[in-house]
C-alpha cells in the first residue's frame, strides 16, 4: 500500500509530474504569506517613523542612527518627499572613502538615491523577494510621494513567528477538543 501523496517527499513524481508540495519550502512560504500585506505588518509595528533631510550632516545622521538604535533611515527633501535612504553600509562606505572629512558633508552625498519602495497593499512575499534580490534589509513604504513607514526583514520575521505560534495554538485546541 502506497502512502498518500501528501506524505511523499517534495520530489515525488507520477508520470513525470510533481504530485506533492507538502514538503516544498518555497510553496509553503508562498502559501503562508499569500494574504499578508505590508499594511498588516505596519499596523502591528506601531513604530515612530524617523527621517532626515538631504542637508543633514553625515555626523548628525550617525548620531540619530545610534540614538534610535536603527540601521537605516529615510532621507526626505524639504517637502517631506522620499529621495533616498541612508544605511550603515552607506556610512561605512563614506568614511572608508573620505575618512573624517565625510562627517561634515551632507547625507545627500552618500545616501542611496531613488530606493526601491513598496506600498501598504503589496504582498509580503513579493516584498521579501525584492529585498532578497536587492540585498537590502529595509524598504520604504510609500503612498504616491508620501512616506508611510519602513518595513524590515525583522518586522516580517516577527509577524511570521506570531502567525506560526497562533497556528500551533489552534492545532493544539483542535486536538484537545
Amino acid at each position: 500500500m502506497a502512502a498518500p501523496s501528501s506524505y511523499q517527499g517534495p520530489r515525488a513524481e507520477q508520470k513525470g509530474k510533481r504530485v506533492s508540495a507538502s514538503q516544498d519550502a518555497h510553496i509553503a512560504f508562498e502559501k503562508a504569506y499569500s494574504n499578508t500585506t505590508v499594511g498588516d505588518i505596519l499596523e502591528e509595528a506601531h513604530g515612530v517613523l524617523y527621517s532626515v533631510t538631504v542637508n543633514a550632516s553625515l555626523a548628525s545622521v550617525i548620531a540619530e542612527l545610534n540614538v534610535r538604535k536603527i540601521g537605516n533611515m529615510p532621507v526626505v527633501d524639504p517637502n517631506a518627499g522620499l529621495v533616498g535612504v541612508v544605511s550603515e553600509r552607506d556610512v561605512i562606505r563614506a568614511t572608508g572613502d573620505l575618512g573624517e572629512e565625510a562627517l561634515s558633508r551632507p547625507v545627500k552625498d552618500f545616501m542611496t538615491a531613488n530606493p526601491k519602495t513598496c506600498s501598504k497593499g503589496d504582498k509580503v512575499g513579493d516584498v521579501m523577494k525584492r529585498m532578497t534580490d536587492g540585498r537590502f534589509r529595509h524598504m520604504p513604504v510609500v503612498d504616491g510621494d508620501v512616506l508611510e513607514g519602513v518595513i524590515s526583514i525583522r518586522d516580517i520575521v516577527m509577524h511570521r513567528v506570531k502567525e506560526v505560534e497562533f497556528e500551533a495554538l489552534r492545532l493544539k485546541q483542535l486536538l484537545v477538543g
